[in-house]
């Protein structure tokens, strides 16, 4: 059988007489050998003709996917170059180059003063500041910011350096020039180096890093869908709108609408339903597996396929998006398979059913978020978007897991569900971070956050430091234990007034007390580590255990592949892995999502 595309080629193309293909031997072409206008409105009728015929036709594509794709389902790059200062003296010349100018012209936009003494200051340092922004991202979302030293900067270290407010904009390779468009996003705030999140001494560590939570954007990210060039049409689109907005629709203050919005003859938008905002590649892949025009006894074939490929862990993902794409008549079909024996089949049942918003997916996901790594992102995702109290129940009681992700995942699914809620709000420590206290009945556990906003998670009660006599939080920071059990905090620097405070020996006070006398976020994690490698902290730490997508599942033996991952490194948020083609079902193949969790 051909394609649908070798079906609507063949239909444009021209049928000449043998006695037309005589070529003159000198001059021009003939008018009626040069390749026709696809604009003209002769080809654009024709086109639109043959898409009809298709379209009509027995062999006519059933489901979006078949026509359509989603182009901007991809982690979309920001940058700009800023300017980092407060640095001890480890900042440095920039040397003369396109990006010293480029970066002289901004300052000089914002009245800077003397812009090419402050430019090569020992306290300050040009940097480059980046944000990778998800599929879908709303305005006014807060997204960590990169930064990395420029080549051109002869700085040696950006810890406890301040980036300056710095606006981003989309950068685009244009004719083979780099080109930016309009500013998308502001980033400004403290930085943590990748030195005093690992330990690192190589140079590297020390002038590359990120701002935790620090970048704001100013407007939404769109996503869509682009169909193929054999149907870019308006007939097509007349076809497969009905279907999208029919079965998903948003709702803008007054309103209901539909979600899809044509923008070109190739190319919809797609607004994103509040319950798929944390997953859009979930949402993308749903809308691709909605049908269109499509007869009921097609339908009725179509789900009794898809009741068979749900009951075959190669298959069940295919089948899973198709049914959660017809909506609430799904619902008795998944509830079917929720006790099936594989791991992967539960998986995608209880996760659908979670998106129709059904509460019998609440125990599944519970269950598999701790026992399965390559599903615990996505089943607290889920949880997170269910509006029943089941689901905050389980939240709840995962709190107090053994595994450190799960409890983490957990937090972070609670705040979705309430941002407001005060089991996890934590208390503002200054301008620092954030420090939150999680009663639990599992063993104690301290998580140092790497995500949206720069706090330290402590599960079970304070823990107290063993602490020496004398140690550096860091280099101008010191701890003193005292005879009566204190805790003496000292801040020492040239040029200015020492700041000392005293506190408790646990480590909510500790962290407090160098807040105060002007440590930052990068200095807690790095004391944090520091204190657990020295058994100073004797409660397990874990370093940005945010549950990650992109783990392996293996099918043979039902278990997850850990990834073997550095402390405090995260899984590639830009390296989309799909499933491999093998004609063994008992193979280990990649987890869908290539977006690292809510980052």
């Amino acid at each position: 059988m051909q394609s649908h595309k070798q079906f609507v080629t063949r239909r444009q193309i021209i049928k000449l007489p043998c006695s037309m293909l005589i070529v003159a031997s000198v001059g021009c072409m003939a008018p009626w050998l040069q390749k026709p206008d696809p604009n003209s409105p002769e080809a654009r009728k024709s086109k639109r003709d043959a898409i009809k015929e298709v379209l009509e036709s027995d062999d006519r594509p059933r489901l979006i996917s078949e026509i359509a794709t989603s182009p901007s389902i991809s982690l979309g790059r920001i940058e700009s170059l800023g300017l980092v200062t407060q640095l001890p003296g480890t900042g440095g010349v920039v040397s003369a180059s396109d990006q010293r100018e480029k970066m002289l012209n901004i300052m000089r936009r914002h009245d800077v003063d003397q812009p090419n003494k402050l430019l090569d200051d020992a306290n300050t340092a040009m940097v480059v500041v980046f944000v990778n922004v998800p599929p879908g991202a709303r305005k006014g979302t807060i997204h960590n910011a990169g930064i990395r030293k420029s080549t051109h900067a002869e700085a040696i270290s950006l810890r406890s350096g301040w980036l300056m407010r710095t606006d981003l904009a989309e950068v685009r390779m244009l004719d083979g020039r780099t080109r930016e468009g309009f500013d998308f996003a502001a980033a400004e705030g403290p930085i943590v180096t990748e030195a005093q999140v690992t330990g690192k001494t190589d140079p590297e560590s020390q002038f590359t890093g990120t701002i935790v939570g620090g970048a704001r954007l100013f407007k939404d990210r769109p996503l869509g869908l682009a169909f193929i060039e054999e149907f870019a049409d308006a007939v097509t689109q007349a076809a497969v709108l009905p279907a999208i907005n029919e079965r998903f629709t948003v709702f803008d203050g007054q309103k209901k609408d539909g979600i899809a919005t044509p923008k070109k003859d190739n190319y919809i938008d797609l607004a994103v339903p509040k319950r798929y905002e944390k997953d859009p590649y979930h949402f993308v892949n749903v809308v691709l597996s909605l049908s269109f025009a499509e007869t009921s006894s097609r339908r009725a074939e179509r789900i009794e396929l898809c009741k068979k490929q749900l009951l075959e862990p190669t298959t069940v993902r295919s089948a899973a998006w198709q049914l959660e794409a017809i909506g609430k008549d799904a619902i008795p079909i998944f509830s079917e398979v929720l006790t099936h024996p594989d791991p992967e089949v539960r998986f995608y049942a209880a996760h659908a059913l979670a998106y129709l918003n059904d509460p019998q997916a609440t125990a599944v996901l519970k269950q598999l978020a701790p026992e399965q790594s390559a599903f615990r992102a996505m089943c607290l995702t889920a949880l997170a978007t269910l509006d029943h109290y089941q689901a905050e129940d389980a939240l709840l009681e995962l709190l107090h897991s053994t595994d450190a992700e799960t409890r983490f995942g957990a937090m972070l699914a609670i705040r979705t569900r309430d941002p407001n809620n005060p089991m996890v709000s934590g208390v503002p420590i200054g301008k620092t971070g954030y420090i939150l206290q999680i009663p639990s009945n599992a063993p104690p556990l301290v998580a140092v956050s790497l995500e949206q906003r720069p706090e330290v998670v402590i599960f079970g009660k304070p823990p107290i430091l063993k602490l020496p006599t004398v140690m550096h939080a860091t280099p101008r920071i010191m701890l003193k234990k005292e005879a009566n059990g204190m805790v003496t905090v000292s801040h020492f620097a040239p040029n200015e007034e020492d700041r000392l405070t005293q506190c408790a020996a646990d480590l909510p006070s500790v962290l407090t007390a160098i807040s105060d006398v002007g440590g930052s976020y990068g200095d807690w994690v790095s004391f944090t580590r520091e204190c657990s490698a020295q058994g100073v902290l004797t409660e397990p730490l874990a370093i940005n255990p945010v549950p990650t997508a992109g783990r392996a599942y293996d099918r043979v033996n039902k278990r997850s592949i850990e990834a073997q991952l550095e402390p405090g490194e995260a899984m590639p948020a830009t390296t989309y892995q799909a499933e491999k083609k093998t004609d063994d079902a008992k193979t280990t193949v990649a987890w869908y999502n290539p977006f690292t969790w809510w980052n």
